[in-house]
C-alpha cells in the first residue's frame, strides 16, 4: 500500500517560548492497514492548554473505539532541539495499559504500540508497529 501526505501539517498553534515546534506531528492520522486488530486505527494529535495531546481510536464495531485523549511527552533530536519529531502517550484502561510511541519521518507517522494486560485479565501482551498517513481533508 502506498502512503502519502494528503495535506500540510496544519495551522500553526501558539506554544510557550522554548517549546519545540510540533507542527509536523499535529493533525489527524490514519493507519495504512485498516485491517490490523492491534494498535490504533486513527490518531488525532492536537496542541492545547500548553501541551500536546493524542486521541486514539482502536478497533470496534460499528464505530472505532475511542481510547480517549492522553497527554503526550515530546522528544527532540540532538541535531534539532527546537523541533519535536516524536512523542509517547500512555492509555490506562484498568485491565490493560497501552503505550503509543511515534515519530514523524518523510510525511508519515510511524508508531509502536505496546500493550500489557493485568494478571487477572488473561489477555496476551503484544507489540505492534504501524504506519500512518495524514487524513485527507474533506471538502
Amino acid at each position: 500500500m502506498t502512503t502519502r501526505s494528503a495535506s500540510p501539517a496544519g495551522t500553526a498553534t501558539p506554544r510557550p517560548p522554548g517549546t519545540p515546534d510540533v507542527s509536523a506531528l499535529l493533525g489527524d492520522w490514519v493507519n495504512t492497514d485498516q485491517r490490523s486488530s492491534k494498535g490504533a486505527r486513527r490518531l488525532s494529535v492536537t496542541w492545547h492548554e500548553g501541551g500536546m495531546f493524542v486521541r486514539a481510536f482502536g478497533t470496534g464495531s460499528p464505530q472505532p473505539r475511542d481510547w480517549g485523549e492522553a497527554s503526550a511527552v515530546l522528544y527532540t533530536s540532538p541535531d534539532t532541539p527546537s523541533v519535536a519529531s516524536s512523542f509517547s502517550a500512555v492509555y490506562d484502561f484498568g485491565s490493560l495499559r497501552t503505550v503509543v510511541g511515534a515519530y514523524h519521518k518523510t510525511g508519515i507517522l510511524v508508531t509502536t504500540t505496546c500493550t500489557v494486560f493485568s494478571d487477572v485479565s488473561g489477555g496476551a501482551d503484544h507489540w505492534a508497529r504501524s504506519f500512518f498517513h495524514r487524513a485527507e481533508a474533506r471538502p
